[in-house]
């Protein structure tokens, strides 16, 4: 898959909106979304872009193993919802805890399906089955709102989650680490691109976007 790198700098809705149009008429599959001090909620400003460009998939990247895997599973299953399963969602481990990271994404897995399930891990108990919850304490739970599909999108980022990815089957690890424009070159498929198309495609996405609205071939390799 080929995905456009958000634009540089503050990301205005509008600047969302217009990255993610260009995408899609340049025949990219989509527009990846990284949680930074500009952009806090990558998943908002997902959810935000499902009225206004169509047919393009959003990679929303977040950190996962720092707060409740139950509350990430519900904001992308919500987020999923408003762009009718054209969320992809992209975890990176939150903290040095890997243990925690690992249980989180089978969390989040097992959440976003339209089934009960139960979960007792190291970290996370789901139902929780409080000791003060002492009527009616639920074997199972099911998330609501469920996905729109069968499953939720879901990948990982950083050489930390590679193994953990590898082990529960996940087809998807981006990127050797934390960087967002190494996933970008990675999903882009980097080795059909020449050495200045790299260059131009991580300095400025939007320019290499003009140049292919211009005719440009992915694997010409300009001078």
């Amino acid at each position: 898959m080929r995905f456009l790198l958000e634009p540089v700098g503050p990301p205005s809705l509008a600047a969302l909106t217009d990255a993610a149009t260009a995408a899609r008429e340049s025949g990219l599959d989509g527009i990846y979304l990284t949680e930074s001090v500009a952009l806090p909620a990558p998943l908002i400003a997902a959810a935000a872009l499902a009225g206004r460009v169509e047919d393009v998939l959003v990679a929303a990247e977040i950190g996962l193993g720092d707060r409740h895997p139950l509350e990430v599973a519900e904001e992308a299953a919500v987020t999923d919802l408003a762009l009718n399963g054209r969320l992809i969602l992209v975890a990176r481990p939150a903290t040095d805890d890997l243990s925690r990271f690992g249980e989180a994404l089978d969390i989040v897995r097992l959440a976003c399906t339209p089934k009960p399930f139960r979960f007792e891990g190291t970290h996370w108990q789901v139902p929780a089955n409080l000791p003060e919850n002492v009527w009616l304490p639920e074997e199972q739970v099911r998330q609501m709102p469920g996905p729109p599909l069968a499953r939720l999108e879901l990948w990982t980022a950083g050489a930390a989650a590679r193994p953990l990815a590898i082990e529960r089957g996940l087809g998807h690890v981006i990127g050797s680490g934390d960087d967002p424009t190494a996933g970008l070159a990675h999903l882009n498929a980097a080795s059909e691109l020449g050495p200045r198309a790299r260059r131009e495609q991580l300095a400025d996405p939007l320019a290499l976007v003009e140049r292919l609205r211009a005719g440009r071939e992915w694997g010409q390799d300009w001078a």
